[in-house]
């Protein structure tokens, strides 16, 4: 589907146009939120500013989403987040009514997201994009299909929800197990080596890390919301999770939108989710840090090969908890990680009920 064709359905059908800007938002909103996880323990270690740790995650997310389109053919053959994304749930198309409602229902997953991210960034703590997109979505799809007198679970791909439970609880596992494992790794390399010395290549291998896992991220994260757009795409075309979604995987005119609106959102700094996932689970030596940011590019780049939309906020805690965890189990803060982890769970019920709740109210407006 060229660009052409794509705002040529647009304008037949407006309420496209809605879930193309809330997409939007949602992305500016990911980048202000989950770009800090990629630099947060760089900045707490004092190795960059944190004005310089958000340059460095802006540019590389800008990076890393432009790298989507140069990889859609080698991620499809394992399995695409994009897809995962884009066929979570089954919109009935098969008429004009049922495109309209089913455009309704997907503005209004979108909007629970933004509602949900909006509010964990002003208690501090870091949002899932990831989990809150799939409960947004999947909320949406429930309410569609309860107003259609069907039953509520009928809209939901359950193949594509069940990569969404391995990555979720796979990063829980993977984040702390990498973490501690390098971390451990680090300290028998180095064991005999002086202390300045490996500081000095700490603080160095920190910015290198951080940007890494930035790239990671804006692989990961631009991958779900091009899943958004495939979605789209496919809906408007009347081929709901067909072809579509496979050749809109690498349309330039996508990618670039989104790195540029990610890169934005970046910039804005998102400072205290710097400050609570940098210092207040654990307080990281640099060379943990360090390991933590390698555990963490290891479990986004194996969750994006085979197509599981994970939270990097997930990954990125998870080894911070096994890293710090390395010295001692008392050097954790574990009620900070205990809520956090909480938060993480309640994301997908909390932001499915907000997904129905407004697309209800959406039906019975519009």
């Amino acid at each position: 589907m060229s660009i052409g064709e794509f705002f040529s359905l647009l304008n037949a059908h407006p309420w496209g146009y809605s879930v193309l800007l809330l997409n939007f938002v949602v992305i500016f909103i990911n980048g202000w939120t989950d770009g800090p996880n990629s630099i947060a323990t760089c900045v707490t270690t004092k190795c960059v500013t944190p004005k310089v740790g958000v340059f460095i995650a802006a540019i590389f997310n800008l990076i890393g989403v432009l790298l989507i389109g140069l990889l859609g053919s080698f991620l499809s053959d394992f399995g695409s987040v994009a897809e995962t994304i884009a066929s979570l749930v089954n919109f009935d198309v098969s008429t004009e009514g049922a495109l309209t409602d089913s455009l309704i229902a997907l503005s209004a997953g979108l909007l629970a997201i933004i509602i949900w991210s909006l509010g964990s960034t002003y208690f501090g703590f870091p949002s899932s994009e990831s989990n809150e997109l799939v409960g947004g979505i999947t909320g949406a799809g429930m309410a569609l299909a309860a107003l259609s007198g069907l039953n509520w679970f009928s809209s939901i791909n359950w193949s594509s929800w069940n990569k969404v439970l391995i990555g979720f609880f796979g990063s829980l596992i993977l984040g702390f197990v990498l973490g501690y494992g390098i971390t451990k790794l680090i300290e028998l390399i180095c064991r005999k080596l002086k202390r300045g010395e490996t500081t000095r290549f700490f603080t160095k291998g920190q910015i290198a890390s951080a940007a890494g896992m930035s790239l990671v991220h804006g692989i990961q994260d631009g991958a779900k919301f091009m899943g958004v757009f495939m979605l789209l795409g496919s809906m408007l075309s009347g081929e709901s999770n067909g072809e579509v979604i496979s050749s809109l995987s690498t349309a330039w005119w996508i990618y670039i939108p989104v790195a540029i609106v990610m890169t934005a959102g970046t910039f804005m700094g998102g400072y205290s989710i710097i400050k609570t996932l940098g210092s207040q689970m654990t307080k990281l030596e640099k060379y943990q840090a360090f390991a933590t940011d390698i555990a963490s590019v290891i479990g986004l780049t194996l969750a994006t090969v085979f197509g599981l939309p994970v939270s990097t906020g997930t990954v990125k805690s998870t080894s911070i908890l096994g890293g710090g965890s390395t010295k001692s189990l008392r050097k954790v803060h574990w009620d900070v990680a205990g809520k956090m982890i909480g938060s993480w769970i309640l994301i997908f019920p909390l932001t499915a009920l907000i997904g129905f709740l407004v697309t209800v109210v959406f039906a019975s407006i519009f």
